[in-house]
């Protein structure tokens, strides 16, 4: 058995890479601090299991690896091992493919648990982890709120939403690329917090955003 450890934190990596090589004493585990490297491992051999993180320093992202090499080879079972809560995270690795989703902050018990499942389970089957359980229903606790006032929708907001909005509004940056490189994150996770921001404020635009900004600033 080929196993695989694609995370660009080296702690993490290695101590994943210590945990699989327990778990399965028989299987060759294998890091990567990159997607690009991993996928080049790929090309010419069998790999059975991947735990992949979704964001790299180098700005690679680990949904759009997994897709690529779901294309090429669906049979090789991949668990998302992310510290990402955003609704669209949970959406995006089942459509790219993935067999179960890790938050970095469960316990080892757990992480042992969903890749056992995982192993067990058919190539095309999804197992709901308790990580991915009980993020679902966060989010589903969140998306039902129902905030009646401009104060509880603003407080509503992350510390990282909060400064988007003030972007967009104040300097008048509509681009998603400048947003991301405004606050250091990736386009994608910008993109996943502008869902949650119109979501949160029940605005469907960027310019709805500023006319929210500015009727609430004149308050």
């Amino acid at each position: 058995m080929n196993i695989l450890v694609v995370e660009d934190h080296i702690l993490l990596r290695i101590a994943s890479e210590k945990l699989l090589k327990e778990m399965f004493p028989e299987a060759s585990v294998k890091g990567f601090d990159s997607p690009s490297k991993a996928l080049l491992f790929i090309q010419n051999r069998h790999v059975d299991f991947m735990l992949v993180d979704l964001e790299y320093n180098n700005q690679e992202d680990g949904i759009s690896f997994v897709k690529k090499v779901k294309q090429k080879n669906n049979t090789i079972k991949c668990v998302a091992y992310t510290s990402h809560k955003i609704t669209q995270v949970l959406k995006d690795i089942r459509e790219a493919g993935f067999n179960s989703y890790l938050n970095k902050d469960v316990s080892e018990k757990e992480m042992l648990e969903t890749i056992d499942a995982v192993m067990e389970r058919p190539f095309d089957v999804f197992y709901e982890s308790t990580s991915y359980l009980k993020q679902k229903k966060t989010i589903e606790e969140q998306a039902s709120k129902y905030y009646s006032s401009d104060y509880e929708k603003l407080k509503s907001l992350t510390k990282t939403e909060k400064k988007a909005l003030q972007l967009i509004s104040q300097e008048n940056t509509s681009s998603n690329d400048q947003l991301a490189n405004k606050l250091g994150i990736q386009l994608n996770t910008m993109k996943k917090h502008l869902t949650n921001i119109y979501r949160k404020l029940n605005v469907k635009s960027k310019d709805g955003l500023m006319h929210f900004w500015n009727r609430t600033m004149n308050d």
